[in-house]
């Protein structure tokens, strides 16, 4: 369980949380299965935090820190997470439905099984980042840095990823049913057994890419051809 004066330091703000800091140099805060939803949390540094379990639904963490936080099963459900560093955070099975990403830094992120259904990742960041068996559908994606990124069994169904680089990344098993994929960069991506059926796929540079019998690609597409459109996002 969560140490009540960590929870306490944390509920109380930004600058309650510096002070605490300041008293305590390299403590971590201990915030297992805290209830801290709702709270005003933008800009406050909680790197290094054990959140296990934790609620943060519906909490401000605008330009937080949450870098190398332990994250696994926390729900962040309705969270706004604009600017907000969860570089080499663990959040295996972490449930961000519905968040805002906008401008994220998920790099090397472990989110094996995590669930971002709906939710805005417009610009933000995942590279090498673990996105297996993630929970990806109906997300808006555009200008979304994968690169690097293992999306191995991931569910991108009904996604946006407009402007997206996936260059690198590993897509085995993925399914983009039905997601909108224009302008974006797929150079020397795994593809195989990768679903996008029903997709919408425009001027997508899957140069070097990786695909065989097992990909199913929509009616008439070539991934050899790239296609001289640009549409609106």
């Amino acid at each position: 369980m969560a140490n009540p004066d960590h929870v306490a330091a944390v509920s109380a703000g930004k600058s309650a949380l510096e002070e605490w800091r300041a008293a305590n140099p390299g403590q971590q805060l201990d915030l297992r299965a805290a209830d801290l939803s709702g709270r005003d949390l933008a800009g406050v540094d909680l790197r290094d935090a054990d959140l296990r379990g934790a609620s943060l639904a519906d909490c401000r963490l605008t330009r937080a820190n949450l870098s190398r936080c332990d994250l696994r099963s926390a729900d962040l459900t309705g969270s706004d997470l604009y600017g907000a560093s969860l570089a080499s955070a663990q959040m295996a099975t972490t449930i961000l439905r519905n968040t805002n990403l906008f401008w994220a830094d998920l790099k090397q992120a472990n989110m094996h099984e995590a669930v971002l259904q709906w939710s805005r990742l417009n610009r933000a960041s995942f590279l090498n980042t673990d996105l297996t068996d993630a929970d990806c559908s109906q997300v808006t994606a555009i200008e979304v840095d994968l690169r690097s990124a293992n999306l191995t069994n991931s569910n991108w169904q009904g996604a946006n990823l407009n402007g997206a680089d996936v260059s690198r990344a590993i897509m085995l098993g993925a399914d983009f049913t039905a997601a909108k994929i224009r302008d974006s960069m797929w150079i020397m991506t795994d593809l195989r057994g990768a679903n996008f059926n029903g997709a919408s796929l425009h001027r997508c540079d899957m140069t070097m890419g990786k695909w065989d019998d097992t990909t199913n690609f929509p009616p008439g597409f070539d991934p050899n051809f790239i296609e001289n459109r640009v549409d609106d996002y």
